[in-house]
C-alpha cells in the first residue's frame, strides 16, 4: 500500500479506470473518466490517492480531496441539505470520492488500509455519496467507521438517488 505521486496517478490512469469499471460495472469511456473525473479531481485541494498493489498490478485504490463552493458535489450537497444543515457540514469538508478493490482481494484488510490512508489527518467534517441500500457492503463499511446518513441527492447522471453520508472526527 502506498500513496503514489501525481505523475504516477496520471501514468496509471488507464489501469485505475479498468479497476473502476470492473468494480462498479458502470463507467464512462476511458478518456472521459480520465479527463473529467480523475485528473480534474487530482487538481483539487489536498487531493490524495492511495493504491494497493499485487506486484506491479493495482488491486485497489481510494481517493478524496477537500471540496469547495462552485464544485459540482459541494453545490449538490448544499442544495440537498438546505442552508442550516449545509452550514454544519460544508466549508472545509473532505470529500471521500472513490473506493475500489478487486473482488479477489476483498475481505483481507486492503479496503480498510486504503480507507485509513486516505482519511489519515482528516480532522474536520467528511462527506461521501453511496447507495441508499443499508445492506450494501460499502454502506455497512462506512457505518462501522462512524459515517451516518445526512441526506440524499440524485446521482450526477440522474439515474438514481444516492445517500449523502457524513462523518465527524
Amino acid at each position: 500500500m502506498r500513496i503514489p505521486p501525481a505523475r504516477e496517478v496520471r501514468e496509471r490512469a488507464e489501469e485505475l479506470w479498468g479497476l473502476h469499471a470492473e468494480v462498479f460495472d458502470e463507467t464512462a469511456p476511458f478518456a472521459v473518466w480520465r479527463d473529467e473525473q480523475l485528473l480534474r479531481h487530482a487538481s483539487r485541494d489536498r487531493f490524495r490517492l492511495a493504491a494497493a498493489f499485487d506486484g506491479d498490478r493495482v488491486i485497489g485504490f481510494a481517493y478524496g480531496y477537500y471540496g469547495a463552493s462552485g464544485q459540482y458535489y459541494t453545490d449538490s450537497v448544499r442544495d440537498a441539505l438546505g442552508p442550516d444543515e449545509a452550514k454544519a457540514w460544508l466549508d472545509g469538508q473532505f470529500e471521500f470520492v472513490e473506493f475500489a478493490v478487486r473482488a479477489a482481494h476483498r475481505r483481507g484488510g486492503i479496503g480498510r488500509a486504503l480507507y485509513d490512508a486516505v482519511m489519515a489527518g482528516v480532522d474536520g467534517p467528511a462527506l461521501l455519496s453511496t447507495s441508499t441500500d443499508p445492506d450494501d457492503p460499502a454502506v455497512r463499511f462506512y457505518t462501522r467507521r462512524g459515517w451516518r446518513r445526512i441526506g440524499a441527492h440524485p446521482r450526477a447522471d440522474g439515474s438514481r438517488e444516492m445517500q449523502i453520508m457524513g462523518r465527524r472526527p
